[in-house]
């Protein structure tokens, strides 16, 4: 009887013991999942970034240029 007992408490403990792994488990797939799309929009907010950084470049050396002929008009 006291063997059946134990048995069933340790049966008990090892369901339970699965049960946390497999919430764990599916956790961390939604986790990586989250993190593999988070740095996918990080990768493509980086790329908007870069664009954005260029073009104020291309208008400063625009803005550079227009600045330099009003100059020598002026002169």
């Amino acid at each position: 009887m006291r063997n059946q007992t134990a048995l069933e408490e340790l049966g008990a403990k090892i369901s339970l013991i699965v049960e946390k792994y497999t919430r764990i488990k599916d956790e961390n797939i939604m986790l990586s999942q989250e993190l593999a799309s988070t740095k996918k929009k990080v990768e493509e907010l980086n790329q908007e970034v870069l664009k954005l950084q260029e073009s104020e470049e291309l208008r400063e050396m625009e803005i550079e240029d227009i600045t330099q002929k009003i100059g020598k008009l002026l002169a």
